[in-house]
């Protein structure tokens, strides 16, 4: 949650339900192999995008730990 707030909330959402940049897509709806591949594709420069920075900064055990805490976030 610590992590989740500190790198993803402000561009994601408190509750991870705004589309980052209008452009992301609301990553509460996405389960955790979605958001981890999608993380891991960011951070490799797989796809290209305004998020890439703070997704290059995260290591395989923090992009874990938000992959499996994401989705309990969606009401």
């Amino acid at each position: 949650e610590k992590l989740y707030k500190r790198a993803c909330s402000t561009c994601h959402g408190r509750a991870a339900e705004k589309p980052a940049m209008g452009e992301s897509k609301i990553i509460n709806t996405l389960n955790s192999d979605e958001i981890y591949t999608a993380l891991s594709d960011r951070k490799s420069g797989k796809i290209q995008g305004a998020g890439n920075m703070a997704k290059s900064r995260l290591t395989e055990q923090e992009m874990k730990s938000l992959s499996e805490f994401v989705p309990t976030l969606k009401k």
